[in-house]
């Protein structure tokens, strides 16, 4: 995978195509989560994208930048159940991103398995 491009990995496309898809709800968060609540789910996002891009960039080191990218993925689950239960979003629409989130973690799940061979 040395040398292969991030943008063809479906993990990453999915969790790209995903943040997109969540980035305009967050706009529509009370004034008091802009800095709080939303700034967070989007950190995790760019930190989840920047660490499976590292784990597919440095061999060396592909299973910290696995794990981390594992963390940042349970912390959105949270993130986006808080959401939820703030009613910032609609129970629909948290069960469609929970569906999504749930695929990039069997991706992703699958990414670490085949790390460890």
């Amino acid at each position: 995978m040395e040398g292969y491009d991030v943008k063809k990995l479906v993990v990453y496309q999915k969790a790209e195509h995903l943040l997109y898809q969540i980035y305009p709800k967050l706009i529509n968060f009370p004034k008091a989560e802009k800095y709080a609540l939303s700034q967070t789910i989007k950190e995790n996002f760019f930190d989840l994208l920047k660490n499976i891009a590292l784990a597919n960039s440095v061999k060396s080191k592909r299973m910290e930048y696995l794990q981390t990218a594992d963390g940042h993925l349970q912390v959105l689950k949270v993130l986006i159940d808080l959401s939820m239960q703030r009613k910032y979003i609609s129970i629909n629409y948290h069960e469609i991103i929970s569906m999504q989130l749930s695929e990039i973690n069997k991706l992703l799940s699958g990414y670490i398995k085949s790390a460890r061979k």
